[in-house]
């Protein structure tokens, strides 16, 4: 998990920085504006400065400031504790988010809240702004929200290190993770993937996919370590592909496949890249919901 660092706290959320972090800066607020923002607990597994929920029956409501490259209050309301989450939202004002925050204190239903903020939807990619939705699956990945499908945290950190494949939206699926160039149908792959070797250690690979037929299935890199298979991604992204697109892929698949860096079914490895080698085999893809095909 990514959290902001002390500086990026003072310098994106200075009412954050004085003690109580998220929990006082949010009960300041309702002050301010005559309420009172009710009983708030830390999150766990993320530091008290920047995460915050309270609880309605079995209901949740919680708050986070962990994005470290632009001021974002991003929040999460579930109708049930845990699950079914009923709306997610971000701002970048904390009036905002007290608010909200108020009106849920009140009983305010979950289609209501939808109603009257609109930043707030049922899905969390769709609560996006425009041109943040791929940031916002990494962060949400980052966080390891349950609202989404989650992939190893070692290997999402080590491939979001990486700046030239954070740009691409993540995917993790059946231990696998994939880095796409469209957030929605039609989906393109033209990135290598990761996927699980055993005892914590990765294969990079080249699929051949409905998403990207003109690429052969060849592994480039195996047992590797997440940052390892990380950096070996990143060195093979092809030029002139990302940043994702929002929206499904509009462009018919290139024929030409991209020249590649490592080894290729066993042969020798080139640009400075070490690892032990096996060999590539065509593979099945599997789509958002799991299904394979």
């Amino acid at each position: 998990m990514i959290e902001p660092s002390r500086e990026a706290l003072s310098g994106l959320y200075p009412e954050l920085a004085a003690p109580g972090g998220l929990r006082e800066a949010l009960a300041g607020e309702a002050a301010r504006r005559g309420h009172d923002a009710g009983p708030l607990d830390p999150v766990e597994g993320f530091d008290p400065a920047v995460a915050a929920c309270g609880t309605r029956g079995e209901a949740r409501f919680a708050v986070y400031a962990t994005n470290a490259d632009e001021r974002e209050f991003r929040i999460e309301i579930s109708a049930v504790h845990g699950r079914p989450w009923g709306a997610f939202g971000s701002t970048d004002d904390l009036a905002v988010v007290s608010a909200i925050l108020h009106a849920w204190r009140d009983g305010a239903p979950i289609d209501q809240l939808r109603r009257e903020w609109t930043l707030l939807a049922a899905d969390p990619l769709d609560a996006a702004p425009p041109g943040r939705v791929v940031s916002t699956a990494w962060r949400l990945t980052l966080d390891r929200s349950p609202a989404i499908r989650l992939g190893d945290a070692e290997l999402a950190e080590a491939l979001y290190a990486q700046p030239t494949l954070r740009v691409f939206f993540p995917f993790p699926s059946h231990g696998q993770f994939s880095l796409l160039s469209s957030t929605k149908v039609p989906f393109y792959e033209e990135v290598p993937r990761v996927e699980p070797s055993g005892d914590d250690l990765w294969n990079v690979v080249l699929r051949c996919s409905r998403w990207s037929p003109q690429i052969p299935s060849r592994v480039l890199g195996s047992r590797l370590g997440a940052r390892e298979a990380a950096a070996l991604v990143a060195a093979n992204v092809p030029a002139g592909s990302g940043p994702a697109i929002e929206g499904g892929w509009p462009h018919p698949a290139p024929r030409t496949p991209p020249p590649v860096i490592g080894d290729i079914d066993g042969a020798r490895p080139v640009g400075g890249l070490s690892s032990s080698m096996g060999r590539g085999s065509p593979g099945g893809t599997q789509g958002w919901d799991g299904s394979g095909g």
